[in-house]
């Protein structure tokens, strides 16, 4: 009994100097993911792209993201005659990292944050089911990669001035003189015309290291026209002499936005000129009688039509050679609208239609420059 009391002491003693059992440690929590779309995309840009409209096609729309934390944010919507309306203000990031949402400017729309594009979320910060389309804005290339893409289309298409806005993002009435005229631009390599105030504006132009719009000085004709006319001509030099940044949305009908430092900006609808379409022109020289004559045109309708008949000048610009007969003309003359009582010559440029759409004439004539003109009383 003695000697297993000893042994059970002993066992004791040696139990009560064991280490104890470790218990097992606690997991460590995973770190946070801190790659968000915050901090890992270049995001700052301007997307593009058309959102989901209640009773039209779409909402063609173009919203600009500042690093600074503002926005930018045009809409026009399809098949609506009205012109894009322009929204700035501020965003703010949601506590993801991953999302923003636009302030009451923006109509406190929701984006989600990925790799060149935004998607629009639904209300309540969700994102839309796949049978939900017209979501995502997709971010438009900037001049490293437009480049000479913006070169060629701004050369391939004749723009026409939808709105003119100020630094306050009021209309500008002064270069909106209204009476159914509108500025028009166009490129041709390195020069720059401007048409539709009064005068013709001409000048150069480039796109600065900074993709700018730097227009040189500008030489214009020298016609008087009514006051509005006039002050349009001189606000529209004073605009194009400051570098505009350039804004294109690609489409059928791509939209150009110039905007200057101030926040004066103009938004001009392309539409792709005849040499894009058909190839390059044949010039010639069409005089337009003073009065129109009754003709049937299309056949089967009585309506009037242009009297012209061609005309020849050699290089030093005289006339040469006798001219035919009028003719009552068939068509139209892009760019011209004939002054009833004027007579006119005028450089037209002639293309051929290929194919040749409907029942419409084979030739296309687009003008080019009014060489005279003159009123003829009878």
């Amino acid at each position: 009994m003695k000697s297993t009391s000893i042994l059970l002491a002993v066992a004791l003693v040696l139990s009560a100097c064991a280490p104890g059992k470790k218990e097992d440690a606690p997991a460590k929590a995973a770190p946070p993911d801190m790659h968000t779309s915050r901090n890992s995309l270049d995001w700052a840009g301007v997307y593009a792209g058309v959102l989901p409209c209640a009773d039209c096609p779409g909402i063609d729309t173009r919203l600009t993201l500042g690093n600074d934390g503002t926005f930018e944010l045009v809409a026009r919507y399809l098949e609506r005659p009205a012109a894009p309306r322009t929204e700035r203000g501020k965003f703010t990031w949601q506590p993801g990292g991953n999302a923003i949402t636009l302030d009451a400017n923006g109509g406190g729309q929701q984006f989600a944050v990925g790799e060149g594009r935004l998607t629009l979320l639904d209300r309540d910060g969700a994102r839309p089911g796949p049978q939900a389309p017209n979501r995502v804005l997709k971010l438009v290339p900037g001049k490293a990669d437009a480049g000479g893409g913006l070169l060629k289309t701004l050369e391939a298409h004749r723009w026409t001035l939808e709105s003119a806005t100020d630094a306050g993002n009021r209309r500008d009435d002064v270069l909106s003189p209204g009476g159914g005229r509108a500025f028009v631009f166009t490129f041709s390599g390195s020069a720059m015309n401007v048409s539709g105030g009064c005068n013709s504006l001409r000048g150069s132009y480039e796109i600065n290291a900074d993709g700018k719009l730097q227009v040189g000085s500008m030489a214009s004709t020298v016609m008087a026209c009514e006051p509005a006319l006039m002050r349009a001509d001189t606000a529209m030099s004073a605009l194009l002499a400051k570098p505009m940044r350039i804004d294109m949305l690609p489409g059928p009908q791509p939209q150009l936005r110039l905007v200057a430092a101030s926040n004066e900006t103009l938004t001009l609808t392309g539409q792709m000129t005849p040499e894009a379409r058909f190839g390059p022109a044949t010039l010639v020289f069409l005089e337009v009688a003073a009065r129109q004559v009754k003709c049937s045109n299309p056949p089967g309708a009585e309506t009037m039509c242009l009297q012209v008949r061609e005309r020849q000048f050699d290089k030093q610009g005289l006339a040469v050679g006798t001219p035919g007969a009028f003719q009552p003309f068939f068509g139209n003359i892009e760019g011209f609208k004939h002054t009833p009582g004027v007579r006119s010559v005028l450089r037209v440029k002639r293309f051929q239609r290929s194919p040749v759409p409907g029942d419409a004439s084979p030739r296309l004539y687009v003008l080019d420059l009014v060489v005279e003109s003159e009123t003829v009383t009878q």
